[in-house]
Order: structure tokens, then sequence, then C-alpha cells
């Protein structure tokens, strides 16, 4: 029974997108900002509890990175829908994830491998993504911080995306081309 904190705890993140998205929409940034944490925080307990007691399952290793890319581009659509992120950065964010999603599939349907280990620069670039979120987050909220900050952010997520892309490429892309070629 204790054995599914874990997964009940990834489901939560799964339902926090709605409220997070339509928050954010609808202007109420610090109640978003307030839900957005929760939810990084539940990301971390349920992998804790998952390693320190042994409670991982297969639904956890499937559901935990699925309700991560959830929250991640539903709130990144709902910044862009509220015009607190430029467009174009939107693009290349929606891109890489379309460009590595095809990529996966590919690789799944060609090798018949179903474990996608994602790569050192794709976590960074989900890390510096959460972080960029609390930033443009707390800038609407209070307006305390400047500006320079978000701009620091986003390129740090553009370097990731630049970074977790080439990764891919070389490894599992490069590998997809042998086969076709």
């Amino acid at each position: 029974m204790l054995s599914n904190i874990p997964n009940l705890i990834t489901l939560l993140r799964f339902v926090l997108v709605i409220p997070i998205s339509i928050s954010i929409y609808k202007g109420n940034h610090f109640f978003a900002l307030s839900l957005f944490i929760v939810a990084g925080l539940s990301d971390w307990l349920d992998g804790y509890l998952s390693r320190r007691f042994d409670w991982e399952s297969e639904f956890g290793q499937i559901a935990d990175p699925l309700a991560d890319k959830f929250l991640i581009i539903a709130t990144l659509l709902a910044l862009a829908f509220s015009g607190k992120l430029p467009l174009w950065f939107v693009y290349i964010l929606l891109s890489r994830d379309a460009l590595i999603l095809i990529g996966a599939i590919l690789y799944i349907l060609m090798f018949d491998s179903a474990k996608a280990l994602p790569n050192k620069w794709g976590k960074h670039y989900t890390g510096w993504t959460i972080a960029l979120f609390i930033i443009v987050l707390l800038r609407a909220s209070f307006d305390l911080l400047p500006v320079q900050l978000e701009r620091i952010a986003m390129s740090g997520v553009v370097l990731f995306v630049i970074l977790s892309f080439s990764d891919y490429s070389k490894k599992q892309g490069k590998r997809i081309l042998q086969q076709i070629l």
C-alpha cells in the first residue's frame, strides 16, 4: 500500500496542470506560482520516496516523466497565451520536444526498445525551464526581479535545447540514420 505513494504523488502533478494553466491565463500569477512550486516539490518527493524505499514501479517510470512533460508544456502554453513569453521562444521549445518525440517513436519502432533514457542535457533543459517559469511567475506576481534575469534564464533554456537536441542527434539519431541508409 505505501509503495503506491509515489504514484499518487505523480497523479497529483497531472491534476495540478489544469489549475496552474488556468491561473496563469486568468492572471492569478501568485496562485499559479504556488501550485507550480507544489508540483515541483511533488516531483522531487515522488523520486526521493521511490529511490529511498525502493518503491519504483513500471507505472511510475512512465507516468513521472510524462507528468513532468505535461506540466512543462501546459505551463509554457499558458505563459505564451497570456503574453508572458515570446512566441519565437515557445516555438523553439515545442519544436525540440516534437523532434525528440518523433525520434523516440522511430527509435522504438526500429530497435524494439521501450527504454529511452533522458540525456544529461535534457535534465538541465528541464531544470532551466522550470527556473524560467518560476522567474516569470515571480515577476508577474511581484515585479521584483529584473527582466535581465528572465532573459538569462531564457538563454540558458535555449542553450540546453541545443545541447540536448545535439546529444540526441549524435546518439539515437545517428543510429536511426544508419538503419535507414
